[in-house]
């Protein structure tokens, strides 16, 4: 009798592991600004680099929590697969964020890059940690709909969530898009390894932001089924 309570109602709730997940990536995604002032202040981001792998134990933790915890469940309110690739999602950003940081650690650009095209990498950056953001509320929003037994109130606030989500994707692309033309624009004046490096740092913030945005789409998908 023990063992089946323990299996319908597990001490550790899958979807508030997750959410902890979540808080531990937003965490994370706090370092993005920082480490790019402190790299092109031509300052070290190795502490925050090293902050960052802790939290990303931390959420290795929580991965191996979640996963042991949903395998247990009899009853579950959606989909292992739906959970588990949301989890997925979730982990990838982590990932992603850690490879921004090491990537500040690899090269130093030869010549300052000008006004212009730092202020669109920042701006890309804030934009993949808003859409950590979303995501962390998104995952907050599924535990509350889940603990208000499927309230129509949290439902819509969910809805309203995903119309952000939707704007801030398209934000994503046009900035990612924007500063790719800014950066190989340059290829005549500039190191052929900055060049990739940049698009590099490009690419993992626009990673950053695309496994956040499908982390709250999926779960916009599976409570309006």
């Amino acid at each position: 009798m023990t063992r089946f309570v323990g299996k319908m109602f597990p001490k550790q709730s899958p979807l508030r592991l997750l959410y902890e997940h979540a808080l531990v990536t937003q965490e994370a995604a706090k370092f993005l600004i920082p480490a790019m002032k402190n790299y092109f202040e031509n300052n070290s981001v190795d502490q925050m680099c090293d902050q960052v792998d802790r939290l990303e134990d931390k959420a290795d933790e929580l991965k191996i929590m979640i996963r042991e915890s949903y395998s247990k469940l009899k009853f579950v309110y959606f989909d292992r697969v739906d959970i588990l690739t949301i989890l997925h999602e979730e982990d990838a950003v982590i990932d992603a964020i850690d490879d921004f940081l090491k990537s500040l650690t690899l090269n130093r650009l030869e010549k300052p890059l000008n006004k212009e095209i730092r202020d669109l990498i920042f701006e890309l950056a804030e934009n993949s940690f808003d859409s950590v953001q979303m995501m962390t509320m998104a995952i907050g929003d599924l535990l509350t709909l889940v603990e208000s037994s499927f309230s129509r109130s949290v439902a819509s606030e969910e809805d309203k969530l995903a119309s952000k989500v939707e704007t801030n994707e398209s934000r994503t692309d046009r900035l990612s898009l924007e500063v790719g033309k800014k950066i190989f624009s340059m290829k005549n004046t500039i190191h052929p390894v900055d060049l990739y490096f940049l698009e590099k740092l490009v690419r993992l913030l626009t990673r950053i932001a695309d496994h956040a945005e499908n982390v709250a789409e999926r779960i916009r998908m599976i409570t309006h089924i």
